[in-house]
């Protein structure tokens, strides 16, 4: 059995993308099954020798304009080009595994695939956002890109020998089963296995974190003003507040950071990257998380650190409008910003302090009833097997629905 993960947005240790490979992984190898990956051609060797990964592609997911129509034909070119050489070296596999898959990575893989007549791969792929990355899929500049999506998502699945596909919410699920010819169920995308919280002294100090890559659609610009409400109201919390900025769109941002830093000694503030144990320690020390991320952008999408402090019961304040925190709304573990503002977080983290006791009580139960299909997932792909020359010529017979799984 042969399994290829390819994510072309793995560079660097720490953050989501290389947790997911690294989950993958260690799934995988708990089946006997090894699963190489193939990653940005600018991963540092750390992530090379960690991960057995194969610097590869030029283009992140995360690195289109979606000026011109024309850079959607340009990104497959190279990103195709590059898939195809890594393979010809590798050969093709039995099982592909995509843990972030937009409509480029799908066009390119969808015609690397069509060359193989002899095997197609199973493909397993998680659909973390919308047709533009940094657009709900609601908004216009999105919805101009849904012809690019429609087109290389039913290539892929012409092209594969199967396609088991997930969003990481019923929203985003919802939408691109519109979108797409084969069927999209609802898993957090794979992340690190959960940690139990450590018991915490009885009256030590709150802690309210925010932890992640400062990405701008993450809202770290609204930390300043709340965090100094807070400050002024509450006399015992303290914040950690950890974000990267480089290698990130908010690079110029770092004077915010030093504002805070500023705050005195009840605000900690970290930039380094965390290596998964680290991060997993750091998040289980808030008592209160922050996820103050844009609705303009994750109206629909997923939060793998949200699905995180799902797993090690965190209570959390978020935008109303964000979906991936509706499970601790419903769920009362949550508390929702009324408007989208530094004002309206600093009210929101308040309220969450006054509440924290039932909040966290909710918290922890929620995490009692998490459901980790992961391994589940993946003992079904890897049992199952690609389409031979004769299922290929089922597939094509007049009448023969294109490959969905």
């Amino acid at each position: 059995m042969k399994v290829l993960i390819i994510d072309p947005a793995v560079h660097s240790l720490g953050g989501h993308h290389f947790n997911a490979v690294q989950r993958l992984q260690r799934e995988l190898a708990g089946l006997g099954v090894a699963a190489p990956c193939l990653g940005s051609a600018y991963a540092d060797r750390r992530v090379v020798d960690e991960l057995a990964c194969t610097p590869t592609f030029s283009r992140s997911v995360y690195g289109r304009s979606y000026a011109t129509p024309a850079e959607f034909a340009d990104s497959v070119e190279e990103t195709g080009r590059q898939l195809a050489k890594a393979t010809r070296r590798s050969g093709m596999p039995d099982l592909v595994i995509l843990p972030c898959c937009d409509q480029v990575a799908a066009m390119a893989l969808a015609r690397q695939l069509k060359r193989s007549w002899l095997r197609r791969p199973r493909v397993l792929l998680w659909l973390l956002y919308g047709p533009h990355h940094l657009k709900a899929s609601d908004d216009s500049a999105a919805a101009g890109l849904e012809g690019e999506a429609r087109t290389a998502f039913a290539a892929l699945a012409a092209s594969a020998g199967g396609i088991e596909a997930y969003c990481e919410t019923p929203a985003m699920a919802e939408f691109y089963r519109g979108l797409v010819p084969f069927d999209v169920g609802v898993m957090p995308g794979p992340g690190l296995p959960a940690r139990a919280r450590v018991a915490k002294a009885a009256g030590a100090p709150p802690v309210v974190s925010c932890i992640g890559f400062a990405n701008r659609a993450k809202g770290y610009r609204l930390l300043p003003q709340a965090v100094q409400t807070v400050l002024d109201r509450h006399r015992d919390v303290t914040f950690m507040i950890h974000g990267i900025v480089q290698g990130s769109d908010a690079e110029a941002d770092q004077p915010m950071f030093d504002r805070l830093a500023e705050l005195g000694e009840r605000v900690q503030v970290r930039q380094q990257v965390l290596g998964s144990d680290e991060y997993l320690a750091r998040l289980a020390e808030a008592d209160l998380l922050l996820l103050p991320y844009d609705p303009n952008v994750y109206r629909r999408r997923g939060s793998g650190v949200f699905a995180d402090a799902h797993h090690v019961g965190i209570p959390v304040v978020a935008p109303k409008d964000c979906a991936f925190a509706q499970p601790a709304f419903d769920g009362g573990w949550g508390v929702g910003m009324r408007e989208y503002d530094g004002k309206s977080l600093g009210i929101a983290v308040l309220e969450g302090l006054e509440r924290l006791a039932p909040l966290a009580a909710c918290a922890a139960r929620a995490a009692g009833q998490v459901r980790d299909d992961l391994g589940r997932v993946l003992r079904a792909s890897a049992e199952a097997r690609p389409a031979g020359p004769a299922g290929l010529l089922r597939r094509f017979r007049p009448g023969s629905a294109p490959g969905s799984a």
